[in-house]
């Protein structure tokens, strides 16, 4: 019976530190911590930026507390849309880490951008990783036109002023009013007068070009201008290169020189944005 009740006991020990066993403990969220770098004058949340301006921005990493796995690597990435594009990527360790780093967003002016969307994820030698992403509004400023007169000369053969515009002075023969027409690879399109004056920023202007490609025809010739009197004139044509340079110009004066041997003189002129 003593036998019996001392193999009792001893079978209840055994269940009793079996029970007590150590277990390996199980984090709940084993993944380490990201944020963005409160820091002033840096990109956060919200912020209002232009275009061609550099601005810093950064993030702020550590371990989990609980498990300690250090840091492996960091990927920055910009993402507008469904497009996502890898800004940067590093191998980094320890269990804290600072990231900064400068971004600018170079535009042509008739680009907008809107809302962009910087995202940061931190990984660590686990393969557990966290993101942090902090979305601004980049803006496209409107810059003021700068206006600046032209002349259109011609002499017999010769002709000045129209490359820069994408333009040549065919010879006009027996027509009595100049043949202006656009070189391979420009378009050249009639707007209304008041367009000139009304256009006054850039943005306004690219706006101007992209409805004219979308909706206007391009035209082959300019022959408002006679070339057998003087005269004034008030018509607005535009050009685009084929780099994506636009001219708005504006026509107001024909002036007929004295006959040489060459032929009349003609300088047509005005002014051009």
């Amino acid at each position: 019976m003593k036998k019996l009740a001392l193999a009792l006991v001893c079978l209840f020990s055994v269940a009793f530190f079996a029970s007590c066993d150590p277990e390996e403990t199980v984090v709940e969220n084993p993944e380490p911590s990201i944020a963005v770098l409160d820091i002033e004058g840096y990109l956060n949340e919200g912020f209002e930026a232009n275009i061609n301006t550099p601005y810093p921005f950064g993030f702020v990493m550590a371990s989990n507390p609980e498990t300690g796995k250090e840091l492996a690597s960091l990927t920055i990435s910009t993402v507008q849309g469904e497009y996502e594009e890898v800004y940067n990527t590093l191998t980094i360790s320890g269990t804290e880490y600072e990231y900064r780093d400068t971004i600018m967003w170079e535009l042509s002016r008739d680009e907008f951008l809107g809302t962009v969307t910087i995202k940061a994820t931190v990984t660590d030698v686990d393969n557990q990783s966290k993101t942090s992403t902090m979305t601004i509004s980049v803006f496209n400023p409107a810059l003021p036109l700068l206006t600046s007169p032209f002349e259109w000369y011609r002499l017999g053969n010769t002709q000045t002023g129209l490359d820069e515009f994408g333009l040549y002075w065919e010879n006009n023969q027996k027509a009595t009013h100049a043949q202006i027409k656009p070189k391979d690879g420009v378009q050249m399109f009639f707007f209304e007068p008041e367009v000139y004056d009304a256009t006054t920023t850039d943005i306004e202007k690219a706006s101007l070009f992209n409805n004219a490609v979308e909706t206007m025809h391009p035209q082959p010739v300019y022959n408002n201008v006679s070339t057998s009197a003087n005269g004034t004139y008030n018509d607005v044509i535009g050009t685009i290169d084929a780099e994506g340079n636009t001219h708005l110009i504006h026509i107001t004066k024909c002036v007929i020189g004295e006959f040489v041997p060459a032929g009349y003189p003609i300088t047509i002129s005005g002014e051009a944005k």
